[in-house]
């Protein structure tokens, strides 16, 4: 019987099918000890965030079946979650959420969540995921910066028109007091200013 949990065990060794087969064979005993030394779990590790960046969902998959926690960070304090948004790996993130307990907020050592990665880089179909798994659109950093500034700062326009209408909040200011309308304008994104500043006319309207 083929185990996805021994092929990730064979992975992170560099081997494949036939070496996790190898594993297999060996003493029940021994197998165990050698799925929760340090070592092991530290390759896995690694194995399973190269995964989660190149959206190869069989050995993700494999990971997450070993039981391993899913919101284990890596150096960065980064998460599967995170590194599968920031990369665009739309499918990646839709296995993750599947799983218990993923914590979709989550912050690195930055402060930064999933949605956060995955605004700064424009993917908006991971933010349309994460959104409905319940993510924060206006969770912010130590410095006060979300997921609308980022997209703003890097004049992602389908991104920021995309978290307006998620309720992203775009009169918040970070620790200096930009806006992500501010940002936005420091950085010639005249369409993102635009909408911005279509939804700030609306909030005025509402308030008055």
């Amino acid at each position: 019987m083929w185990f996805p949990a021994l092929s990730v065990v064979a992975i992170a060794f560099g081997g494949g099918p036939a070496q996790a087969r190898e594993r297999e064979s060996a003493p029940a005993p021994r197998v165990a000890a050698l799925e929760l030394t340090p070592e092991v779990a530290v390759r896995l590790r690694e194995v399973a965030f190269q995964a989660a960046r190149e959206g190869d969902l069989t050995t993700l998959a494999a990971y997450l079946d070993t039981g391993r926690p899913v919101n284990e960070p890596n150096a960065r304090g980064d998460t599967l979650l995170t590194v599968a948004a920031y990369s665009g790996q739309e499918s990646a993130v839709a296995l993750i959420l599947t799983r218990p307990k993923v914590q979709v907020d989550a912050r690195n050592k930055m402060g930064l969540t999933a949605l956060a990665a995955a605004a700064y880089k424009g993917h908006v179909g991971i933010a349309r995921k994460l959104v409905a798994a319940g993510a924060d659109v206006n969770a912010a950093n130590g410095s006060g910066q979300t997921a609308l500034m980022f997209a703003a700062l890097t004049g992602r326009t389908k991104m920021v028109d995309y978290l307006l209408s998620a309720g992203a909040e775009p009169r918040m200011a970070d620790a200096s007091g930009n806006t992500a309308k501010t940002l936005a304008a420091k950085q010639g994104a005249a369409e993102v200013v635009r909408l911005i500043e279509a939804v700030t006319k609306r909030q005025r309207k509402d308030e008055q």
